[in-house]
């Protein structure tokens, strides 16, 4: 027999089973049962917010820096809408993001109780998985899948509504431990190894888009590698600048809001692109112009770890479902062109020109040269830059370098 615990027991130590070591949060009376659970658990550090958006976007950024998802903990109805930004960001950005909101009592659901909403309805478009745990026992249940969704595939934020008063039963429960995590197509197979190869050594013009879900260091190291020694141009999706060290001689620049115009004549110009973890989307694109989704004149291999973004907007010459980190390394293997590309060595000079700022005669203020000064100031490894999405963002695009 098991020992009798109150549901924000069982979800704090579900929590910690799966590896939580941090929970963002803005505390509200609906979920007391966790505050109270977490008075006495040293192994998660709990961080009060201010406002609930920020505490999603610290989520977003715990989840984007460890690969784990990030947690966070909001009340109903205003704290739940004010979080829901940074839902939509940890989709849109692939960032792996548990959200919990305190929700109203299982016996005045369907009454319009004080800040009711149906929040997996609300949440539905705007995440992996939006749910309701009705019964404390199956808590463990839940917190394992959340777990496993928000960071499998193209990872995602997962939302859970919990009643307050499910969160105050005392019922018996088995604690679920971490899963091994292992990807679901970890290999390209020799076949599709062989074509692609074929394909980038027939081509004139290749290019590289990269970075997006599944990406981290150690890709990022392999691709470069496989990019300088065959001279094939990189450049970043949108806000994925740091896919591989900007110093690196294949290194284009990056696409998104206000891109090198030289890099979108390129993408035009080339005749295969090899697209890794990105999945092309609006602001990489140009609004699906700069790559159109037939692509004509054009072969497109789309390298993605989750089958469901594969031919969903692009028809890919080759699709191929694998782990980017796996296919990263696998190009390392391939024996280099007796005679490189040319363009990785031309893309690159021409990015490096476009992000250094000049001097401009009768301008005061100079915000390409803010950017460069703290550049230099701060170093390329010692900087995480939080950034909007406005007009103003266009000059940490352009000017700022990054290292990995």
């Amino acid at each position: 027999m098991t020992k009798l615990r109150n549901g924000g027991r069982i979800l704090v130590d579900n929590l910690v089973a799966q590896g939580c070591d941090r929970i963002f949060h803005v505390p509200g009376e609906s979920f007391l049962a966790v505050l109270d659970a977490l008075h006495d658990v040293p192994e998660i550090d709990l961080v009060t917010c201010r406002q609930e958006g920020g505490a999603a976007f610290m989520a977003c950024a715990d989840g984007t820096m460890t690969g784990k998802p990030g947690v966070c903990f909001v009340t109903r109805g205003p704290g739940a809408t004010n979080a829901s930004i940074g839902v939509h960001v940890a989709m849109q950005d692939s960032q792996p993001m548990l959200l919990f909101i305190g929700d109203v009592d299982r016996s005045m659901r369907d009454r319009e109780g004080f800040q009711e909403v149906d929040f997996p309805a609300m949440f539905a478009p705007l995440a992996k998985w939006a749910t309701r745990i009705e019964d404390a026992r199956r808590i463990p249940e839940y917190v394992a899948r959340a777990w496993n969704v928000a960071t499998s595939g193209r990872p995602g934020p997962v939302v859970i509504a919990l009643p307050e008063d499910m969160l105050l039963d005392e019922v018996e429960a088995v604690d679920r431990p971490v899963s091994t995590p292992y990807p679901l197509m970890p290999d390209v197979n020799e076949e599709a190894a062989h074509q692609i190869v074929e394909r980038i050594r027939t081509a004139k013009r290749p290019l590289a888009i990269v970075g997006g879900a599944g990406w981290d260091i150690s890709t990022g190291r392999d691709f470069a590698t496989f990019a300088e020694r065959w001279g094939i141009p990189v450049a970043g999706a949108f806000r994925r600048q740091d896919a591989i060290r900007n110093t690196s001689p294949a290194w284009a620049g990056n696409l998104g809001y206000g891109p090198n115009p030289k890099l979108t004549q390129r993408i035009r110009d080339a005749d295969l692109l090899l697209v890794v973890g990105a999945r092309l989307g609006e602001a990489t694109t140009d609004g699906y112009t700069l790559v159109t989704p037939d692509h004509p004149g054009q072969t497109l291999i789309h390298v993605h770890p989750d089958p469901e973004e594969l031919n969903r907007v692009y028809h890919a010459d080759m699709a191929v479902c694998c782990d980017v980190g796996i296919f990263a390394e696998m190009l390392t293997g391939l024996k280099p062109l007796d005679k490189p590309f040319a363009g990785a060595a031309e893309a690159h000079a021409e990015w490096l020109d476009w992000s250094t700022p000049k001097p401009r005669e009768g301008v005061t203020l100079d915000l390409g040269q803010c950017v460069a000064a703290m550049r230099e100031r701060l170093g390329p490894d010692d900087a995480i830059i939080c950034n909007g999405a406005g007009n103003f963002s266009g000059w940490w695009h352009r000017y700022w370098h990054y290292g990995r």
